[in-house]
């Protein structure tokens, strides 16, 4: 069976992409820690249109369909370590799951870390270990943040 094809490529300000990644992101990871859809927006057109450094936010399209996201930050919203740079906000549109769409946003943010001179990259995950171990990355500390299990792990590049 031949793999799909994955496009992947900067999101744009203004963008449709921009509105529907900014969506997930507020769904997936922001609303409960009180920020909101707008604040989701401003973070990605920032990003899109000023990146400090190495920040990218990278999107992916599968076939015709905005697939998913991800994210390289310097900083991680409310992060419990004083590190930099992290991979963030890796989401993937559930109808796509299971179809490469992760694994291949993660590996071109770390394309994208390397072309910038990154050696290690850090991230939190609460669910996704099992997929990061199998990209490479290793787990170096579990702990609490208001009340949610974390991950922390980290890929040296």
């Amino acid at each position: 069976m031949a793999r799909p094809h994955i496009e992947i490529f900067a999101l744009q300000p203004g963008s449709r992409e921009l509105d529907i990644c900014a969506a997930w992101r507020y769904e997936a990871f922001l609303k409960d820690d009180g920020y909101s859809l707008a604040d989701s927006h401003a973070q990605l057109t920032r990003i899109a249109t000023e990146p400090e450094g190495c920040e990218v936010a990278l999107v992916a399209r599968l076939e015709t369909q905005v697939a998913g996201i991800c994210m390289l930050v310097r900083k991680e919203l409310d992060a419990a370590h004083d590190l930099s740079p992290w991979l963030a906000s890796l989401y993937v549109a559930p109808d796509v799951r299971r179809r490469g769409v992760a694994r291949t946003l993660v590996k071109a943010i770390e394309d994208h870390a390397r072309q910038n001179a990154v050696d290690r990259l850090h991230l939190y995950t609460v669910d996704a270990e099992e997929l990061y171990l199998k990209c490479g990355w290793s787990t170096i500390e579990r702990f609490v943040a208001h009340g949610t299990p974390l991950v922390l792990m980290i890929r040296d590049l």
